[in-house]
């Protein structure tokens, strides 16, 4: 508390325009714009919404001033799932009013995850959602976290995007290229390419190659790019002397990176409890894959459930070697890892 105390107590502002500047204002409410603790204590003055949202039985992420909400229904319960929903956003509103906040109709979102057939059942049905005076109407694609989500997770949109904006920045490096040494080149081509191949790129899992194959060309695009090469000289060779995996190694890497996390305890409440281990599978104690350090892979009805973390992560950690399971240091593992994904290809 005397933490909070000392970062709120005795702060002033000023007002400046067209070079006039106005006298010392004493803050006696709020917090800095862009302050360092101003997520935290945003979150502190926000926590009992929570209430809110299991009161409505409403699954939900938080940070600061994004919120999400989602659940699940067949699409018979379709009606139900929005009325529900339509409650709790009503609710959430007023919570709001009384704390002085306002929630922003422009930038909120809906937007119905299913198979083809499903989604087209929905259309018979009013999806839509009311936050105060305005009504939102399910979108087709949403961006979450820079991440751009399709009504049937098919990625391709986001694909799409990434594509484009890897092109953009080769393009650009490529009218510099001649004015900097390979070194230069590689950190730069690694800042704006392969971070853009590589960001949240453990939801690829699963996708069908062809979805793949454009980030690859992009991935190859940015090697020759470094190395020099026309553009149809062979590239694979190059990749190796780049030391670059290649895009579905670089996918089945964060998935193992995700797993080691979890496996040693480091990662949030959310992902572990998807996972379970092996040893701690009650039936199974005198089987031999009790005592290692495997994860049970869950039981799908579909394909496309393989492609959820809760299978494809299993999947992936469960095809390393053991040795590499037992490796406690988080850069250790990753260097061994990529060792390991480099002799598989």
């Amino acid at each position: 508390m005397n933490w909070f105390h000392s970062y709120l107590a005795d702060r002033t502002q000023t007002f400046s325009f067209d070079k006039c500047e106005s006298a010392s204002y004493s803050v006696d409410c709020s917090v800095p714009q862009g302050s360092v603790l101003g997520p935290i204590e945003f979150i502190a003055y926000t926590d009992d919404a929570v209430e809110i949202f299991q009161r409505h039985r409403a699954k939900h992420h938080m940070y600061a001033d994004d919120v999400q909400l989602f659940a699940n229904a067949t699409p018979s319960d379709a009606g139900r799932l929005t009325e529900q929903l339509r409650d709790c956003v009503d609710e959430f509103v007023q919570w709001c009013a009384s704390r002085r906040l306002q929630l922003n109709n422009d930038k909120t979102e809906l937007i119905w995850f299913g198979s083809h057939t499903n989604l087209t059942k929905l259309a018979k049905v009013n999806c839509c959602l009311s936050v105060g005076s305005a009504v939102i109407d399910p979108s087709a694609v949403v961006r979450d976290l820079g991440v751009l989500l399709d009504s049937e997770l098919t990625l391709r949109q986001h694909v799409s995007k990434v594509t484009s904006s890897c092109y953009y920045q080769i393009r650009r490096l490529r009218q510099v290229s001649r004015y900097v040494g390979r070194e230069n080149m590689m950190r730069l081509t690694s800042a704006f390419i392969l971070s853009r191949l590589d960001y949240c790129n453990c939801i690829l899992a699963g996708l069908p190659k062809s979805t793949l194959l454009s980030l690859q060309h992009v991935q190859n695009a940015a090697a020759r790019l470094v190395l020099g090469l026309r553009s149809r000289d062979h590239i694979s060779n190059g990749l190796r002397e780049l030391h670059w995996l290649p895009v579905k190694s670089r996918i089945q890497f964060k998935l193992c990176l995700m797993m080691h996390m979890a496996h040693t305890g480091r990662c949030p409440s959310y992902i572990g409890d998807i996972l379970q281990p092996v040893a701690a599978y009650s039936g199974r104690p005198g089987l031999r894959s009790a005592s290692t350090a495997q994860y049970i892979k869950p039981k799908l009805r579909t394909v496309f459930g393989e492609r959820a973390f809760s299978f494809a992560g299993p999947t992936a950690w469960n095809a390393l070697p053991t040795h590499l399971h037992s490796i406690p240091s988080t850069a250790t593992f990753k260097k061994h890892l990529k060792t390991f994904l480099f002799n598989v290809d």
